[in-house]
């Protein structure tokens, strides 16, 4: 078979598919029908002359062939994201797809404000935004899904992409308020040994940063709940059935801070940071929607300061 049979829509319909797993969010992304991405896919099977999915109802899983093929069709999305680089003119509005990638919480309570900008500024580019957790998020600009991502940066950072900080936060000990009776401060200590500890999944930065305070204190929560948002984290120790272990953008009425017991001392020292930031990938040329993009979220982050989002 030669290679330059294959059609590229096809091979990009398929990618989608993958991305996806259902036919159906693939025409979503694509802006097509179902039946067309179901022609296309079988046109593709037909010319390879082997199938690409197996279909289990409403699911579509790849066979084994199709998970050879995918690494190679994400690495010809990433050479067709070059060619429209190196093909754009200087002084044209700018146009086309810009893949994002956010953790929830940078897209959701960091960025919302650049998200409208940048389509107000640019209506001809279409934002193409997954949202996942954050480690998900820096893999999908390593290997080439996405141009940009924005989400929480690991300790030990992945060495097929250049990150940047952007912000840092220190996260701040909460319980419910009626844990707080006549409105007096609840200790860390007490509430810390007698109520679970509500915690986002375990192998996340931000779980990582707290397990180490936690030891630094040698405390030991009777129970541990996992939620993989933190927003929802925030929801679910209000109601008082735990304590956490949030940033300051999710502090709310019914959430008072623990009484850390250090007279005297800085609070914050002892308290669990992390830093967020943009993730670009290495050994690609700058995609110009994504310079575009950054800029925004620089004279964003330069207007609004750290006070909102960051510690001082």
């Amino acid at each position: 078979m030669n290679p330059l049979h294959l059609d590229t829509q096809q091979l990009l319909t398929f990618l989608a598919v993958a991305e996806t797993g259902s036919f159906s969010s693939a025409a979503l992304r694509l802006h097509i029908s179902q039946p067309a991405v179901s022609k296309r896919l079988a046109q593709l099977e037909d010319r390879l002359g082997f199938a690409l999915f197996d279909r289990m109802g409403q699911r579509v899983v790849l066979t084994y062939r199709g998970e050879q093929l995918l690494p190679a069709v994400r690495e010809m999305q990433s050479c067709l994201d070059d060619i429209f680089t190196a093909a754009e003119v200087s002084g044209e509005a700018l146009g086309g797809r810009l893949a994002l990638s956010l953790s929830h919480y940078a897209g959701l309570h960091l960025l919302p404000g650049v998200l409208e900008r940048f389509s107000e500024r640019y209506p001809q580019v279409l934002l193409d935004l997954s949202f996942h957790d954050s480690e998900r998020a820096i893999d999908q600009v390593a290997t080439g899904e996405t141009a940009l991502a924005y989400a929480t940066l690991p300790p030990r950072l992945d060495d097929r992409v250049r990150t940047r900080v952007l912000w840092e936060e220190v996260m701040q000990p909460v319980v419910a308020r009626r844990h707080c009776p006549g409105g007096m401060p609840a200790g860390l200590e007490a509430i810390g040994k007698r109520l679970p500890l509500i915690l986002p999944a375990e192998a996340t930065s931000t779980r990582t940063a707290i397990d180490r305070w936690l030891d630094d204190r040698q405390l030991l929560p009777p129970a541990i709940i996992e939620i993989n948002q933190l927003d929802s984290i925030a929801v679910l120790a209000a109601t008082g059935v735990g304590w956490a272990v949030l940033p300051p953008t999710l502090l709310r009425d019914d959430l008072v801070r623990l009484d850390l017991g250090d007279p005297g001392g800085n609070g914050d020292d002892r308290l669990p940071h992390r830093r967020l930031g943009e993730i670009t990938p290495l050994g690609r040329a700058p995609h110009p929607l994504a310079e575009a993009f950054s800029e925004l979220v620089d004279a964003a982050a330069t207007l609004q300061g750290p006070a909102e989002n960051v510690a001082d």
